[in-house]
């Protein structure tokens, strides 16, 4: 009986694929989980409980309006004459406040020319006085435009003074 049957045939051997499968499988979930935890601790933020989140404003666009340059003569103890060229840009956050501008323009230039005119020439380049007249500039403007068009905001028609041409000769 050297002939063999089926039911005597030996077993397959069982091959190493399925169990590479599994393994690869439970190595990803681990790798996964790790970076998950990973995540939680060391960048996820918490939030403490009961704080409120804070709420955007959403900030309103800056126009500004370019005034005509003003040209005056300054203060001078030297005996010269010297003259103050500055061109002036001012900052609202209201498109309104441009046209209040317009109808008061007159008022502001001669309170501008008054504020330029009274500068000596010796300390008006340096950047404390620039600063200063700035200061004063927005101060006044803004005083202006209150009490021209009853103005009962918290907040000033005019947010900043910026010279965009400062000369002088």
């Amino acid at each position: 009986m050297a002939t063999k049957t089926k039911e005597e045939a030996p077993p397959k051997k069982k091959s190493g694929m399925g169990k590479l499968i599994v393994i690869i499988v439970v190595v990803l979930l681990l790798l996964a989980a790790g970076g998950g935890a990973a995540w939680w601790f060391l960048i996820h933020k918490k939030e403490p409980k009961g704080a409120a989140k804070p709420v955007a404003v959403a900030a309103k666009p800056a126009h500004f309006i370019s005034l005509q340059p003003f040209v005056t003569n300054v203060q001078s103890t030297d005996g010269q004459v010297h003259y103050l060229q500055v061109t002036i840009d001012l900052k609202t956050e209201d498109p309104k406040t441009d046209e209040q501008v317009k109808q008061l323009m007159p008022e502001i230039r001669s309170a501008i020319l008054n504020i330029l005119a009274a500068q000596q020439a010796a300390t008006v380049t340096q950047e404390a006085t620039r600063d200063k007249l700035r200061a004063t500039i927005l101060a006044q403007v803004n005083q202006i435009l209150r009490s021209g068009f009853d103005n009962t905001s918290k907040t000033p028609p005019i947010n900043g003074v910026y010279f965009s041409g400062f000369v002088m000769q």
